[in-house]
């Protein structure tokens, strides 16, 4: 699992980077907040404003971290500002093992017998 973060850049419309965000099911993402003077509230939609979190994030501070369960592309738009938008592309769970199975087998990359 891993975390990301999408920064909000201060700005008319303020903007959200990067964007979109490519992430795997279940790795967390959160937001900060990084316009000194305005709050941002991410979420699926202005009418589902809790969709993702519970609470706009005041200026300077990160919100808290929420996760997707599966394959998905959410857009979102910022409650407070409209013209704010994002993307968060889910994809499938990462590749097991070690390296992601990308090494060669046996000692200094000879096959093994």
């Amino acid at each position: 699992m891993s975390i990301f973060k999408i920064q909000i850049k201060p700005g008319y419309p303020a903007v959200y980077d990067p964007n979109p965000q490519t992430v795997f099911v279940n790795d967390s993402v959160f937001w900060f907040n990084d316009d000194p003077n305005e709050a941002h509230w991410p979420a699926p939609s202005a009418s589902n404003p809790k969709g993702f979190i519970k609470y706009q994030i005041p200026p300077s501070t990160q919100s808290n971290h929420v996760s997707f369960p599966a394959p998905m592309t959410i857009s979102y738009v910022c409650v407070n500002h409209a013209g704010e938008t994002g993307k968060i592309i889910v994809k499938g769970p990462k590749k097991k093992g070690a390296f992601g199975g990308k090494t060669k087998k046996g000692a200094f990359g000879k096959t093994t017998k």
